[in-house]
Order: structure tokens, then sequence, then C-alpha cells
């Protein structure tokens, strides 16, 4: 039997939200660990499209802050699974943060997530192949491979 393939484009996740004032951190800029959780957010949603069910966090390899973003902006994190194994998914999340009045959009956060596919007893599933169609997704793809094995040989 062929085993199910998913390509890229189907397995996005993106969530939109304000930055509210209870997410401030002490400079008047969004709080990292609320940063932390909308990322987990965007990348479950892509995770679980993917798997087609639940998947949970394994780990947050790398989450890199290139700029903050205030009080008041708009602020998206989308995401992009990148590279599969058996169970797991390396996600790529881009933030980006958007000041209303002036649509002016910065790209401020990046984040490399990896989630694993679970059944109902929370024991790890395999998830369908990753198929890239696209220049930008092969690029992703085979940036993706060498963080997957890093990680294995670890």
């Amino acid at each position: 039997m062929e085993e199910p393939v998913r390509a890229m484009r189907d397995s996005r996740g993106e969530i939109t939200t304000f930055v509210m004032p209870h997410m401030q951190n002490v400079l008047g800029d969004l709080f990292g660990g609320d940063l932390m959780a909308l990322v987990d957010q965007a990348a479950a949603v892509a995770a679980m499209r993917h798997a087609g069910g639940p998947a949970v966090t394994k780990s947050i390899d790398r989450l890199d802050f290139h700029q903050a973003i205030p009080v008041g902006a708009l602020v998206s994190c989308c995401a992009t699974v990148d590279y599969v194994g058996n169970s797991s998914m390396d996600i790529t999340v881009e933030v980006y943060s958007e000041h209303i009045a002036t649509g002016v959009r910065r790209h401020t956060h990046t984040a490399h997530v990896v989630f694993v596919a679970i059944d109902r007893d929370r024991t790890p599933r395999r998830v369908p192949r990753l198929r890239p169609e696209t220049d930008e997704e092969r690029r992703r793809f085979e940036a993706a491979r060498p963080r997957s094995e890093a990680r294995r040989a670890r």
C-alpha cells in the first residue's frame, strides 16, 4: 500500500491577533512568553492539518527575536510544515508585526518547532509524507532536513 502524501501548501497554519495591554512586558512590547504561546498555537494548527488529527509540541528548537512588537500592533504567526519524520513534523513559524494605521508590516521573529502526531492513547503515530512543490518549499524542506537529523543524533 502506498503511503499518504500531503502537499506542503496544505499544511499551513496562521493566527492573527492584536497585542493587548495585558500582553506587554516592562518596556511596553509583546512579552516573550505570550509570543511563544502564539507561535505554539500557529504551529499546532499546521501540525494538526498535516497529521489529520492530534499533535503535541515536542520541542521549540529555536526562537529568534529580531524586533520588538509594540502594544496595539497586529501580530501574525505563519506556520509551515517543512519536514517530516515518522511521527514528527519540523515547523517554521514566521512572526510579523503590522502597524494598522500605516499598513507597515515587518518580519519580527522566526521559530523552529517540532510537533509529534499522536493517537487516542497519546502514542506517536505516522504522519503523511511531505511533498514540496515550489522552489521556496524545496528550499524550506532542504533547510529543515539537517535540523531534524541533528536533533535525532542528540
